[in-house]
């Protein structure tokens, strides 16, 4: 197994750094980025059962069993081994102050979705694939609040992120900002939505985010009358 090296050289891939490599890496894919989860045992029985059942599919047309192999492999892989704690030692627990359906609720979500016609790395923004190569400099960077209006239909939108394959949110944006889905219960009265909704780019400097960005977008929100926020990440 090889992969690209400085200019033209093959540098030989050992099966772990293939593994690694769709997490933050060449074959960056958020379909197959929990293989760096699993050991090479697992990984490749994983791989070997989604081949097979790939073949059988050639035949049949039927790719169900494929989509299944992948999906319960992301479940084990992602699954701790024993139930979680929930542990907040910098923030006391804020509960909501008025019922659900009164609450003014904003969408965040760290996918790095804009919408197509106001690119926010400007109109000859790099491609999905050439935001690959610019992941250290987006984790050295502070990252930018993109605001969507709330009609904003799903078509308007594409994502672009240099640490994941935003390729699935291209195809399916309620992957990472379902703000279809949150007008819909909005309109069965489970909840009230705010009229501007949010994204950023999840790949930044996370100690610039959090001592300096996040409590000032804090304020921005409390000013527009934010009563509670639903944070999603890739």
């Amino acid at each position: 197994m090889t992969t690209q090296g400085n200019g033209d050289a093959q540098a030989p891939m050992t099966f772990e750094q293939f593994r690694d490599a769709f997490y933050y890496g060449r074959h960056s894919d958020m379909q197959f980025k929990f293989l760096k989860k699993l050991s090479d045992a697992e990984a490749a029985e994983v791989i070997a059962s989604i081949l097979a059942a790939l073949g059988a599919a050639f035949d049949t047309g039927d790719y169900e069993r494929v989509r299944r192999i992948a999906y319960d492999a992301q479940v084990r892989a992602y699954s701790p081994s024993s139930e979680p704690e929930a542990q907040v030692d910098d923030a006391p627990f804020t509960p909501l102050a008025r019922p659900l359906e009164d609450t003014r609720l904003a969408l965040i979500s760290a996918g790095g979705v804009f919408r197509a016609d106001e690119d926010p790395m400007g109109p000859d923004g790099p491609t999905q694939e050439e935001v690959l190569d610019l992941l250290g400099e987006f984790l050295r960077s502070a990252p930018t609040l993109t605001r969507i209006p709330v009609g904003t239909h799903d078509s308007e939108l594409t994502a672009r992120h240099p640490g994941y394959d935003a390729r699935t949110a291209q195809r399916d944006i309620g992957t990472v900002f379902p703000l279809t889905h949150l007008r819909d219960i909005a309109r069965d009265g489970v909840v009230q939505l705010t009229d501007v909704h949010y994204t950023f780019t999840g790949a930044t400097s996370h100690s610039k985010l959090r001592k300096e960005i996040a409590p000032r977008w804090a304020e921005q929100l409390a000013a527009e009358e934010v009563d509670a926020a639903l944070l999603v990440a890739t």
